[in-house]
């Protein structure tokens, strides 16, 4: 019979960034620090998103798997009162400019970045870096943050970082590092499961990466991944397929996900991946309650903690290192059905069906990830058939695929 951990744990992988590209990532934005060093610039630089808490997901757009998004901050040393948004924002990309290699990989400026495009990195897959200015907050903006309740260490990391509206500057509040910190805390059991273990096979597996020497111990973290890791990847290309099939607009940020995922596992002890996204998603739906105004049920250990909440008409999902930042901004009634109807999809493709039943289970597979997804990252040589009928090819989708689900 199946293992559904390894096999959940496997498909996972397949959609992460490999180690040998995750140096390549850090080795180029490694190299623009140094450029602008060398052009009386010094910046900071460090990572962002899902590459600072290792979630990354190979994005998908109109079902087909694209090339890697990096986010890096840029963070400059200035005073956000001696210095416009649009200084920084153009000392940066003016720079970069000057450079023949970093000008021809340039993409037009976005709202809060310089973009880096490395095409076709390793066989199809390339790279994109995209480059954040930033300044750090103004020390007002940490000691509120401290006030309420956060944890100092994540406040003093908090950033300002440029943002265009047409052809308007301002700052932004933001603080990736003190939320890699406070995810790194959450991760922290999970990641010390088999660890040694995980960094043995690394090691084995990514011998250009190291010296010849090099011992398990060498093995950085950052190349592991624990079990919450891999469960909040999954929910992410679940996420992906489920939304693009269904043609909705309305699909939940990666970093609701992340946040959410984490919250609920910090509840609990270390467990497989199964189980987590078991736990995870159970955790999620008590909060479908809301849809109806109701108040979410209690849990066996007491009331519900405000992971979501929904106060005079309007969703709430804070940010863990800034209560006054509301990831649930955009989110209306809609949003909020079609975020619970995927919850109630997860549980039909991947919670509920298990190996004794393993046509089933192959199928809520499939049509979680895609059937070619599937085939390639797990080995179904000694699994029976399917009467798999509805798959998404992920590499040449011709048009969305599946139910018609109104968001309604």
């Amino acid at each position: 019979m199946r293992n559904k951990s390894i096999d959940l744990d496997k498909i996972a992988a397949s959609l992460d960034i490999s180690p040998s590209m995750y140096h390549y990532a850090v080795d180029r934005y490694n190299g623009i620090s140094k450029y602008l060093e060398s052009k009386g610039i010094k910046a900071e630089f460090y990572p962002q998103g899902s590459f600072r808490t290792g979630t990354v997901t190979r994005p998908m757009k109109n079902g087909v798997e694209t090339d890697f998004e990096i986010d890096v901050i840029c963070l400059l040393n200035y005073d956000k009162n001696i210095i416009s948004a649009e200084e920084v924002k153009k000392i940066v990309g003016d720079a970069l400019k000057e450079n023949d290699t970093y000008r021809k990989k340039l993409q037009p400026e976005e709202d809060r970045c310089w973009t880096l495009d490395y095409a076709e990195v390793s066989g199809d897959v390339g790279l994109k870096l995209d480059v954040v200015p930033a300044v750090p907050e103004e020390p007002t903006k940490i000691l509120k943050l401290i006030d309420l309740s956060i944890n100092t260490e994540y406040a003093k990391k908090a950033i300002l970082i440029t943002d265009k509206h047409e052809n308007s500057y301002g700052w932004l509040s933001s603080n990736p590092s003190g939320y890699g910190s406070w995810f790194d805390d959450i991760n922290k059991k999970y990641l010390e499961i088999d660890l040694r273990q995980k960094k043995e096979k690394i090691l084995n597996e990514n011998k250009n990466l190291f010296d010849n020497n090099a011992k398990i111990e060498d093995v950085p973290d950052y190349y592991v991944r624990s079990s919450l890791q891999r469960v909040i990847q999954l929910l992410k290309r679940h996420r992906d397929i489920f939304f693009y099939r269904n043609g909705s607009k309305l699909k939940p940020s990666s970093v609701i996900i992340t946040s959410l995922s984490a919250k609920i596992a910090s509840e609990t002890s270390p467990k497989k991946v199964d189980e987590l996204l078991k736990y995870v998603i159970n955790g999620l739906e008590d909060y479908c309650s809301l849809l109806k105004n109701e108040k979410p049920k209690e849990r066996y250990d007491g009331e519900i903690p405000s992971y979501i909440k929904k106060e005079n008409e309007k969703w709430w999902i804070p940010n863990p290192v800034d209560p006054d930042d509301n990831y649930a901004d955009y989110w209306t009634d809609e949003h909020a059905k079609a975020f619970f109807m995927w919850i109630s999809a997860i549980k039909r493709d991947l919670i509920n069906p298990t190996p004794l039943n393993e046509t089933q289970y192959i199928n809520g597979l499939q049509t979680s990830f895609g059937k070619e997804s599937i085939e390639k990252s797990i080995n179904l040589t000694n699994s029976v058939s399917t009467a798999y009928t509805n798959p998404i090819e992920i590499k040449r989708p011709t048009k969305p695929w599946g139910m018609n689900i109104e968001f309604r």
